[in-house]
């Protein structure tokens, strides 16, 4: 098999997988509908940066395109993988006592709020640190990511048993807004760990919960996770800001290029110097 129809085949692959059609993929490129039919056919040549565009469309190492790779290894590593973290009640418990001791009082913070204060904490550490602080599940619901209920009411129910939580309803603006209010103070929550939270709550903690809904949409993880699914961690490292803490955009660019560099072989200074500096 010649190395376009090769490529072809990995294009049209990655393609189906991103669920757009060729036309939708020419617009992104820049191409005419049939340029994309002859490239996914093996009939027209690619150059390299055109191979980093692509690569960039689907979130691909460009190298991948170099090589005979079966379809699993040619998308981003790690991304579809989910996560293997172990839920810590514990630790639940105590972010959740932590954010209401910070801003709890506030007249805007109900349940919906508290829900997606939790979800950045979590996945803002996990970018970060590389782990969640409390391991839990969030699920993908119409207005926005909520903690996995067997998880999440396990932990509520034995904290109003318990008497370190209750749970009041009130109107707030003419809506039933559900409020929680702490009744002991928190523990077990790290230094390095309140870095993080003290940033979500400075950040979010006085949108209300129509704002944090319509804000948390455009996060990677919740855009690209299906109605109903549990929300992928590694989803955080398709952030864009202003949701991400790094430049991952730039730091892929960097890694590609050096990866397509080094495949290429020995090559000029003048070659070089010229794909370092795109």
């Amino acid at each position: 098999m010649s190395s376009n129809l090769k490529i072809g085949k990995q294009i049209k692959l990655l393609r189906e997988d991103m669920k757009i059609n060729q036309a939708e993929l020419a617009k992104k490129m820049g191409f005419s509908r049939p340029t994309i039919t002859h490239i996914e056919a093996g009939k027209r040549d690619l150059e390299i940066l055109e191979l980093i565009k692509f690569a960039k469309i689907f979130k691909i190492d460009p190298a991948s395109f170099l090589h005979d790779n079966e379809r699993a290894k040619i998308k981003t590593k790690n991304i579809n993988k989910l996560h293997n973290f172990i839920f810590h009640p514990e630790k639940l418990k105590n972010l959740i006592l932590y954010i209401l001791e910070k801003c709890g009082g506030k007249p805007n913070l109900g349940e919906t709020v508290l829900y997606k204060l939790l979800y950045f904490c979590d996945f803002d550490n996990y970018e970060i640190n590389g782990t969640s602080i409390t391991g839990m599940n969030y699920v993908k619901l119409q207005f926005g990511p909520v903690p996995q209920a067997k998880e999440y009411k396990l932990v509520i129910n034995k904290m109003i048993k318990n008497n370190d939580l209750k749970i009041i309803t009130q109107k707030y603006h003419g809506m039933l807004q559900k409020r929680y209010i702490a009744m002991r103070e928190s523990n077990q929550i790290s230094d390095q760990e309140k870095i993080i939270i003290n940033e979500v709550i400075f950040k979010y903690s006085d949108m209300n919960a129509r704002s944090i809904e319509n804000f948390v949409h455009g996060d990677a993880p919740w855009r690209e996770t299906g109605f109903q699914e549990i929300i992928n961690y590694n989803l955080v490292f398709r952030r864009e800001p202003p949701y991400a803490h790094k430049d991952y955009e730039k730091d892929f660019e960097q890694a590609s290029l050096d990866d397509i560099i080094k495949d290429l072989g020995p090559i000029s200074k003048e070659e070089h110097d010229y794909y370092s500096n795109l």
